[in-house]
C-alpha cells in the first residue's frame, strides 16, 4: 500500500510539474528543465504502479509478463528523462 502511494505521489508530482512548472523544493536546485522532469516522474511512477500491480495481485499467465514488460518500458525511460532534466538546454 505504501509503495502504491509513493508511485501515485510521483505521478501527481509529474502532472503538477507539467501543468504548472512546479518542482519539489528539494529538487529545485538541480532541475534545469521542468518538462522532461515532469514527464520522467509520470513515466517512472506509472512503471512503479505496474510493478506494484504484479506484487499485489499476482497475475497469472501472460498478464504477468505484460505487466512486467510495460512497467520496465515506462520506468527506464522515465528515469532517463529525470536524469536528462538535470542537464542544461543546448539552446
Amino acid at each position: 500500500m505504501a509503495f502504491a502511494s509513493f508511485s501515485l505521489a510521483l505521478v501527481w508530482g509529474g502532472v503538477a510539474g507539467l501543468r504548472t512548472g512546479w518542482i519539489h523544493p528539494w529538487e529545485r536546485a538541480g532541475v534545469l528543465r521542468p518538462v522532461p522532469h515532469g514527464l520522467g516522474l509520470v513515466f517512472t511512477g506509472s512503471g512503479l504502479l505496474c510493478f506494484t500491480g504484479v506484487l499485489t495481485f499476482t497475475p497469472v499467465g501472460d498478464a504477468l509478463v505484460y505487466l512486467l514488460t510495460i512497467g520496465a518500458c515506462l520506468f527506464l525511460p522515465g528515469t532517463l528523462l529525470v536524469c536528462v532534466s538535470r542537464f542544461p538546454d543546448r539552446g
